[in-house]
């Protein structure tokens, strides 16, 4: 009678077991890849955002002219729910007088030169034109679980990672 080797049970669960974690560290590593180059485009995203804020803040400092400021009043926009949400959420007092704060749109992106930024559909930028601070209203909801919306917080968290 010929002998028959073949695989036992334990030695193939213990395979499938090794082959079961190397796809769970594989997908675990893909998604942390994802989350980071998700975190860098929107860094990058915010950082465009504010370099045509600085330059549209100079334009009115020397012309005084409201006109030369993008974006809606976010006065205007109160009754807008991810704008009255976005400002519940953060500690942005839009009642400062020397503050000027405005929301912008994918119109107003455009209006910026600035059409490769593609907005997610209900979300806005957010910009004070005189600290030429910007926010995203939908955040990025970060591993730690809390959700970051300004370009310093953003920033802050690509210096801790390293």
């Amino acid at each position: 009678m010929k002998s028959e080797k073949g695989m036992t049970l334990l030695t193939t669960a213990v395979l499938v077991l090794i082959i079961a974690s190397l796809v769970f560290a594989v997908v675990y590593y893909a998604r942390i890849q994802l989350e980071k180059e998700s975190l860098e485009d929107l860094k990058t995203n915010l950082l465009l955002v504010q370099a045509k804020i600085k330059t549209t803040e100079g334009e009115y400092i020397l012309d005084k002219k409201e006109e030369n400021l993008k974006g809606t009043k976010i006065a205007d926009m109160l009754e807008n729910q991810n704008i009255k949400q976005f400002i519940d959420n953060n500690q942005i007092n839009i009642e400062e007088k020397e503050k000027k704060y405005y929301v912008l749109n994918q119109e107003n992106l455009n209006e910026l030169e600035l059409q490769k930024i593609q907005l997610d559909e209900a979300s806005y930028f957010v910009v004070e034109y005189n600290d030429a601070e910007v926010y995203y209203t939908k955040g990025f909801k970060y591993t730690d679980g809390n959700i970051y919306y300004s370009i310093k917080d953003i920033e802050k968290l690509g210096t801790e990672e390293q």
